[in-house]
């Protein structure tokens, strides 16, 4: 592992999930901080998400698994807690499932392309995360309420929900990249 790896890793999960608390606050306020809430996604997601990314941008595939199933297993703790069923956990399953494929085509194809400038890139992840949180959203319904195609304030909600946490995260990731060699410098960190 290459020295100050752990510590980027740090650094970059931090601003994602900062990024994502803040875009947060802003729309919701306090309310973001409590676990019973919905708006605690942002806390939750923000964090899940930012580690995600950094696991894409300095650890190897085989750690990047092992980092899917700890964060699925992370999202069953915070979100089922004691109250775990078939229900929750696909439930759980499949939001992880969304936040991690939308951060891998923000990855695969946005965060590489030297031509999209920083802090636009951001707008691409919330568009990205908002999409697919919502179709992921729309199958959880379905499958869990067994009740067909769910009324499309459910739907705005999701896409709400994922619109706003992928900018946050995106900010955050964006402000990392565009300030990386000034805060390991400032803290100290050998990069290599």
């Amino acid at each position: 592992m290459k020295p100050g790896k752990t510590d980027q890793i740090f650094l970059m999960t931090l601003g994602g999930m900062l990024g994502s608390i803040l875009i947060g606050f802003i729309f919701f306020n306090t309310s973001i901080f409590s676990p019973t809430r919905s708006n605690f996604q942002f806390v939750a997601f923000g964090f899940m998400g930012a580690l995600f990314f950094s696991l894409l941008e300095y650890k190897s595939l085989k750690e990047q698994i092992f980092g899917i199933i700890l964060l699925l297993f992370l999202n069953l703790v915070i979100f089922s807690g004691r109250s775990l069923s078939i229900a929750n956990i696909i439930r759980d399953v499949l939001y992880t499932a969304s936040l991690i494929l939308s951060i891998k085509i923000y990855y695969r194809f946005i965060k590489k392309n030297p031509q999209i400038k920083f802090y636009l890139r951001c707008f691409a992840l919330a568009l990205i995360y908002g999409l697919i949180n919502a179709v992921f959203g729309t199958i959880v319904f379905i499958v869990n309420a067994k009740a067909g195609f769910p009324p499309m304030e459910f739907i705005y909600i999701m896409s709400r929900y994922g619109i706003l946490i992928g900018l946050g995260i995106g900010l955050g990731t964006d402000f990392y990249f565009q300030n990386k060699k000034q805060l390991t410098g400032w803290l100290g960190i050998k990069t290599a």
